[in-house]
């Protein structure tokens, strides 16, 4: 069975939101390329353990790999080019990337660059 034919190509069509890549790790000489994903941004709370609860963000994008030249990866760039998407303009940088093992991957996104990537500025260029 293609689970990647039938069940990831299907669920992106539907969901998808237009995405601008730049492969500045992966692939730095590579112009920025737009393709298609899954958005998903969700609260997250942890229980400090003391009664205290941390509260975060946690933001990915799913991808189909076929889609790709070069699988992005931890510090790519990506920005949000779906003009209709509420996260509209909004860039983050890829702080780590999971396979699925079924032809797609998940891209976990942060607001700032990596701390073990930094160049002195923690703002996407």
């Amino acid at each position: 069975m293609d689970f990647d034919a039938l069940v990831l190509d299907r669920v992106v069509q539907v969901f998808h939101i237009k995405v601008k890549f730049t492969l500045v790790t992966t692939a730095p000489n590579e112009p920025p390329f737009v393709r298609r994903g899954v958005f998903h941004s969700a609260p997250l709370d942890v229980n400090m353990g003391n009664d205290t609860v941390f509260g975060d963000q946690e933001t990915s994008i799913g991808i189909r790999l076929k889609d790709f030249p070069y699988q992005p990866e931890r510090g790519d760039l990506i920005e949000i080019v779906e003009p209709n998407h509420t996260a509209f303009g909004q860039q983050y940088w890829i702080g780590d990337s999971d396979e699925d093992g079924q032809g797609g991957a998940t891209l976990m996104l942060r607001k700032y660059k990596p701390d073990d990537l930094l160049d002195g500025s923690d703002e996407p260029s």
